[in-house]
């Protein structure tokens, strides 16, 4: 965890309160504010000083292992006579904002609120919960603008700034299967075949993967199905069968992770994923299977891990020539 201040050089600001009814500053994010939940806390203000004419409210993790922190949830142009949000606000909507307020795109490029997921095993994560009180009653950036853009923007305009800082951490998986590979293409170019349902099927090793149907994904939460058939492994026989991807976590360019969903209950909740960093000739790849979270009673069969390293090792090794491929 940074023990940086993200306040430290901006312009200097009056203090004023902000408080969640399930927030405690300094306390331990509440489950409902982290990845598979995403609903944003209720939130309320006093004390802003005179001269305010509209809010913003951000949430932010300087921790997030990206060199510039993460961006979870931004909004703007929130009217000086309002003083609270209620819990959900931040949906894919914004139903529980006020008239004029709208929210810009988070770190995931999405509008709305994004729960708290750090990396297992990088220890605790800070975010902070601010309203920031303006000197304008609409800052004049566009709905579809950066948080820094608003952020650069606010500087100039800001009288005041309520704080309150929560934290989280996700624990070292204890089941969890990681390999890399330098694969000479940008990110960007990687990453879209990630987010493509039928890359997963150009790139799969293990032979299950028959097809897949629905949109590029953009955000946690999309879902796209794949046809299976498991007799390619030897192992359970079930034949074909179809499942649900669900994606849980999606960072542009950076991370992309999901769970399966099929007619099993209750679901599995084994987890795929990649991560991606620039790298000296191309892009780093890892590749991560972790069966941390499955139930007690799936563990006690003994079939888990149901993908191999070396299927993993394959799959990256067929993503690099999938990439290589399209970008041709």
């Amino acid at each position: 965890m940074s023990v940086d201040d993200p306040f430290a050089r901006l312009p200097e600001a009056a203090p004023f309160t902000v408080t969640g009814a399930t927030l405690t500053d300094g306390g331990v994010l509440p489950p409902a504010q982290r990845s598979g939940h995403d609903l944003s806390p209720q939130l309320s203000w006093r004390g802003a000083p005179d001269g305010t004419k509209s809010y913003a409210v951000t949430v932010y993790d300087p921790d997030a292992p990206t060199g510039s922190g993460s961006w979870h949830w931004v909004v703007a142009d929130i009217p000086a006579g309002v003083t609270e949000l209620p819990e959900g606000a931040g949906d894919d909507t914004g139903s529980g904002l006020p008239a004029g307020a709208f929210q810009l795109p988070n770190d995931a490029r999405a509008a709305r609120f994004l729960g708290a997921a750090p990396p297992a095993g990088h220890g605790p994560h800070r975010y902070f919960f601010v309203v920031h009180a303006l000197d304008v009653e609409a800052i004049g950036v566009p709905a579809d603008a950066t948080p820094a853009l608003l952020g650069f923007t606010m500087a100039s305009h800001t009288l005041g700034r309520a704080v309150l800082t929560a934290t989280a951490e996700t624990p070292a998986a204890r089941e969890r299967i990681e390999v890399s590979r330098l694969i000479p293409a940008s990110a960007d170019a990687v990453f879209a075949v990630l987010t493509d349902p039928e890359g997963h099927v150009d790139i799969d090793a293990s032979g299950m993967l028959m097809g897949a149907e629905g949109d590029r994904v953009r955000r946690p939460g999309d879902r796209f199905r794949v046809h299976m058939d498991r007799e390619a492994l030897g192992d359970v026989p079930l034949g074909k069968y179809e499942v649900e991807v669900v994606i849980t976590t999606l960072v542009p360019d950076a991370e992309i992770a999901w769970t399966v969903e099929a007619g099993l209950r209750p679901h599995v909740r084994h987890l795929y994923g990649y991560r991606l960093e620039p790298a000296e000739g191309g892009t780093l790849v890892t590749s991560y299977y972790d069966w941390s979270e499955i139930d007690e009673e799936r563990k006690r069969r003994n079939v888990f891990p149901v993908v191999p390293r070396s299927a993993l090792e394959a799959t990256l090794g067929i993503l690099e020539r999938t990439v290589r491929c399209r970008s041709r």
